[in-house]
């Protein structure tokens, strides 16, 4: 008769001699029977324990993995852009120099020719440096992404006396940004203050960056009074509101109280 636990068993039994007289009393006794080792409860707490680090170690190795890789393509990343910037951009520059120079000492008719060579040199410069800074991945923060657009307002809208000034709201300078976003970003207020220089009668400039749980967000505005063609020429804006979905984001441009541009996408 098989007793509750699944371990052991107890038998009942009786005796008889030869003349076939049996005991009065039944005889009972119990067998306990020992599962092996691999199935005893401390045999699957190993399991456990080694399922537990197998799993641990392989998430580790993916992870350094990913990170080598990551520091590979780092390094990859400066170095192109080190290159670019030393090669291509001494190339350059040297062009834009020396037509510019040769435009002295020409005829006339000659130098509207070698100043328009000058200045697609400056501007293949100028496009150029904005690879080579989206590129390098020691730039992959906000605080290099700020910079760099402070440099390019600075730069342009002095040229018509326009103020400006940057507001930052819960944004961490040291934080991580993709490269992808930093570029699209950047190219996005590019175009954004060349619509204020081209189409506006602005006299000011508010640019606003700030994130959110799980969202960046960027606000520019301007004082300029309400213009219908006050749009982005060419693909301009086309290409704004692709850079932003491209990010996963929305870009929107309305008229209150000035032009102002918003731009949003999620921080992963």
């Amino acid at each position: 008769e098989p007793s509750s636990a699944h371990d052991s068993c107890t038998f009942l039994g009786e005796a008889a001699n030869s003349a076939s007289s049996w005991t009065p009393n039944s005889v009972s006794f119990r067998v306990i029977i020992h599962p092996p080792w691999w199935q005893t409860w401390w045999a699957y707490l190993l399991y456990v324990l080694l399922a537990a680090a197998a799993i641990y170690g392989w998430v580790k190795y993916q992870v350094y993995r990913k990170t080598l890789l990551l520091k590979k393509n780092e390094r990859l990343r400066t170095k192109i852009s080190s290159d670019l910037h030393d090669e291509v951009g001494t190339i350059l520059s040297g062009l834009a120099m020396k037509s510019e120079l040769m435009s002295y000492t020409v005829p006339e008719a000659e130098q509207a020719g070698l100043a328009e060579i000058s200045n697609m040199s400056k501007d293949a410069m100028e496009r150029m440096r904005d690879t080579v800074w989206a590129i390098d991945s020691r730039k992959d923060n906000y605080e290099n992404l700020i910079d760099r657009m402070r440099e390019f307002a600075t730069q342009n809208l002095s040229l018509k006396n326009i103020q400006h000034k940057f507001i930052t709201e819960n944004l961490n300078p040291e934080a991580f940004i993709s490269p992808e976003k930093r570029q699209n970003t950047y190219l996005i207020f590019k175009e954004a203050i060349t619509n204020v220089l081209k189409h506006s009668d602005a006299n000011n400039v508010e640019v606003k960056l700030a994130t959110t749980a799980n969202r960046f967000m960027l606000v520019l505005r301007d004082n300029g009074s309400h213009k219908a063609n006050y749009t982005s020429s060419g693909q301009g804006t086309s290409n704004m509101k692709m850079r932003a979905e491209g990010m996963g984001g929305t870009l929107y441009t309305i008229y209150e109280g000035g032009f102002v541009l918003n731009l949003e996408f999620p921080l992963k």
